[in-house]
């Protein structure tokens, strides 16, 4: 019977937040795989590492598409514009 209270125990902290890793990392790498925006329910930290990983993704797509397209860089001082830049001059 102590599994079942562990059991219970571990699905209360992971639906509250604790154990399953960085929040932050975990919405950063949901938004550069597209996923969907976190709900409202989700932590801050969360929401927070989903907005910067698609501002950053965001970035990264406008640079490959000026490299792409034999367009001179914009944003020199964005590695992950310049990232997708040289990534578009490539392909």
């Amino acid at each position: 019977m102590a599994w079942f209270y562990c059991f219970v125990a571990a699905i209360g902290l992971s639906f509250f937040g604790f154990g399953g890793g960085d929040k932050y990392d975990q919405g950063y790498e949901s938004a550069w795989e597209g996923e969907d925006e976190p709900s409202s329910w989700a932590s801050r930290d969360l929401k927070e590492g989903y907005e910067d990983g698609l501002n950053d993704a965001d970035a990264y797509d406008e640079g490959y598409y000026d490299g792409a397209n034999d367009h001179g860089p914009k944003y020199l001082d964005d590695p992950f514009y310049m990232d997708g830049f040289k990534d578009g001059k490539e392909d």
